[in-house]
């Protein structure tokens, strides 16, 4: 029988709907032997799965996905085998907390000009704890049937180049990739999908990133082989996962879809004791 892993979910600390414990409970019951938490910017969720983890069955694996611009355009970066305790790390994410904020700030005055009825009070309710993102505006309007659904309001409003996107704070791969491996973790290009062009690709696999996220939703069977092939040429590892965050209705299909061996974790381990010796 074999073992797999799911290295890439979210839960309500970051844009996902369903807490940590929803996440095992999930995992545990279509048989994932390993699971990642990778919450957009936080590691908030990591700190509550830590609390749970001894109940299941079920390695859990330290994990973030950070927002990165370069190249002009955004990026993210998942990190694995994190130190959530590392002090760069969480002055970078508390810095970024703040920067959000008044990323809101200025997206809430765009709807608001627009003649749309939304309060900031109401998007800061649907993210809680959580960073604020563009979900939870996504999420707010949807709520108050100022767009048709959670996908209207991205198309209408929030996706790049919409009436109310606002850029978050750029941050570089190169510095996103140094915060994960001084966190004693590895750097992950998450979900590169068709529209990286392969020089990008190269140039930011130069940065010495020490991985590609192969599995993913947005990559066919086409696109997973030619992935695979970049990670065998150039000694990279290879990850992957459902992207989960309950928004979307395909999320809960994907769940247990897209995984990887369990021997892959593994690898990504070895490598980071590697590193430490």
């Amino acid at each position: 029988m074999k073992l797999y892993a799911d290295l890439h979910i979210h839960t309500i600390h970051s844009d996902g709907i369903l807490n940590p414990a929803k996440i095992f409970d999930m995992a545990e019951k279509i048989g994932l032997r390993a699971i990642s938490i990778t919450d957009h910017d936080t590691i908030d969720g990591c700190r509550e799965a830590r609390t749970l983890k001894e109940q299941y069955n079920i390695e859990f694996i330290d994990g973030i996905e950070l927002s990165c611009y370069q190249y002009g355009r955004e990026y993210h970066l998942l990190g694995y085998f994190i130190d959530i305790n590392n002090n760069s790390l969480l002055q970078h994410l508390e810095g970024f907390r703040n920067a959000r904020y008044r990323r809101g700030l200025k997206i809430i005055e765009k709807i608001q000009n627009l003649g749309l009825d939304l309060s900031f009070e109401e998007v800061i309710e649907k993210a809680g704890d959580a960073p604020i993102a563009r979900p939870h505006f996504a999420m707010a309007l949807a709520d108050k049937n100022l767009v048709a659904s959670y996908k209207d309001a991205f198309n209408l409003y929030l996706a790049d180049g919409k009436p109310c996107y606002e850029p978050k704070l750029q941050f570089s791969i190169t510095k996103a990739k140094k915060l994960i491996n001084d966190a004693g973790g590895v750097c992950i290009l998450a979900h590169p999908g068709r529209n990286l062009s392969q020089q990008t690709l190269y140039d930011i696999i130069e940065l010495g990133i020490d991985g590609i996220e192969v599995i993913h939703p947005t990559h066919d069977t086409e696109l997973q082989k030619f992935y695979h092939n970049v990670c065998n040429q150039y000694w990279l590892l290879e990850t992957g996962g459902s992207d989960f965050h309950g928004t979307r209705d395909y999320d809960y299909e994907n769940f247990g879809k897209f995984v990887i061996p369990l021997s892959a974790v593994d690898s990504i381990r070895n490598h980071t004791l590697n590193r430490l010796y």
